[in-house]
């Protein structure tokens, strides 16, 4: 199940429309929050994915000694029968080393991390009012893999910006093949009416350009991804089912890697060990390791989250 914890947002990226839609960032109190994925693990859920606009402002807008996104995942983590905890989607500016921290040390949360980079140029991030640069960009992924070297980094990126140049589109080019991340929702840029990009700059990239530039990342991303998955074969995953597609069970690894597998029994919503047998950019194809059901892998003794903090 999807739980929004923040509403609307304060950042204003000039091509974003949700400002103008959804009004400034509100965020819900810290016990509403819990007691919602109390009710929906009642109701069988077993994964929660925490939502906002930037999630990781969570709490920014609350009064007095406000908590934050990695106070947030330590509550919800104390919840019984619960088993996964994801979040989207971050921004560069307010992914936090405590929010880090929390992920790496709370069993519940998986290591995924979704954090847009949207260009890999400069100029062009400063067009967007992104408020980063493509080398803090690269830092940050460097201090995700430092934290947790097995995180999953997902980003977005949106080609034919107003004004961006071949020479411009080469730097996001460069920054993927740099940082090899495990995924990248790609986009062709539109004017949405009411954006500041709308009213301000010119739509000068033409479609074909749009469409060879997105074609030109879908390569690249491809032969990443099949690079990172095809390490996977002969492994061992964690996968929670979600539901049957053609014939074969679906289901997801805690680094939200999409796993198929052939069974007669009913495996939804139950965790199972699949031995990895094939590995493509998008998905992978295995068998069962085991024909047990896993247990939650978080039902060992937690210590207390404050313990887990650096000093």
């Amino acid at each position: 199940a999807h739980v929004p914890i923040v509403y609307g947002c304060s950042h204003a990226c000039t091509f974003c429309i949700i400002p103008f839609r959804r009004g400034v960032e509100r965020s819900r109190p810290l016990d509403e929050i819990v007691a919602e994925v109390r009710d929906l693990v009642s109701q069988g859920v077993r994964e929660v994915t925490l939502l906002g606009q930037i999630v990781d402002r969570y709490g920014y807008d609350l009064p007095g000694q406000r908590p934050d996104l990695a106070d947030l995942l330590a509550a919800v983590h104390e919840v019984e029968g619960l088993w996964r905890i994801r979040f989207l989607t971050s921004h560069p500016n307010y992914m936090s080393d405590r929010i880090l921290h929390a992920v790496a040390e709370l069993p519940k949360v998986c290591e995924h991390i979704e954090v847009p980079i949207q260009a890999g140029d400069d100029q062009v991030l400063e067009a967007m009012r992104r408020g980063y640069t493509s080398d803090d960009y690269r830092r940050l992924v460097q201090r995700v893999r430092a934290v947790m070297p097995n995180a999953a980094v997902h980003t977005d990126i949106i080609v034919g910006f107003p004004g961006e140049s071949d020479e411009q589109f080469q730097r996001t080019i460069d920054v993927l093949a740099e940082l090899r991340l495990d995924k990248a929702h790609l986009a062709r840029y539109s004017p949405r009416p009411g954006t500041v990009s709308s009213r301000r700059m010119a739509d000068d990239v033409s479609d074909e350009v749009k469409v060879a530039r997105h074609k030109a990342l879908e390569e690249l991303q491809a032969e990443v991804q099949g690079e990172i998955n095809g390490r996977f074969v002969g492994e061992t995953l964690e996968v929670l089912v979600e539901d049957s597609h053609k014939g074969k069970w679906r289901g997801r690894t805690r680094q939200n890697k999409l796993v198929f597998f052939d069974d007669g029994e009913d495996w939804r919503g139950r965790l199972a060990d699949v031995f990895i047998t094939w590995a493509g950019p998008y998905s992978m194809q295995g068998r069962l390791a085991s024909r047990q059901p896993r247990k939650s892998s978080t039902a060992i003794e937690l210590m207390p989250y404050e313990t887990l903090l650096p000093a």
